[in-house]
């Protein structure tokens, strides 16, 4: 005997909404279930555990297309954090080329924040 659940089941089980199950659907990230005799939408267990591999991604910000390509088209799970890491690394860099200026114009006061200000805003070197 072969185990399903109905959408509502596996919302149930999952945690989430109809709808949510549908989005992820529509966008590819829980494969298209099989339909019974009256048309209804059956889920195998393992779409339950795609569910919590999506919401999993989700909590590290994955965006849906990256996703997607772990869940439906083999892409590897650490091949996939290593470009999240990557991604990441790059925007912290990024970041701290913003913090030091600041931090630079905040050390000071009256003319000479200006003057620092129209300097750095001057140079506005990049990683």
């Amino acid at each position: 005997m072969n185990v399903t659940w109905s959408i509502g089941e596996l919302a149930t089980r999952a945690g989430l909404s109809v709808k949510t199950i549908r989005y992820y659907t529509d966008m590819g990230l829980l494969p298209t279930a099989p339909r019974s005799r009256g048309g209804h939408r059956r889920y195998p267990p393992q779409a339950l555990e795609q569910l919590e591999l999506v919401r999993q991604l989700r909590a590290l910000d994955v965006p849906s297309v990256a996703i997607t390509g772990v869940a439906n088209e083999g892409q590897g799970l650490g091949d996939l954090m290593a470009a999240q890491l990557t991604g990441t690394q790059a925007q912290v860099a990024e970041l701290r080329w913003r913090e030091a200026p600041l931090q630079a114009l905040e050390e000071c006061f009256g003319p000479e924040q200006l003057r620092r200000l129209r300097v750095l805003a001057k140079v506005r070197c990049r990683p």
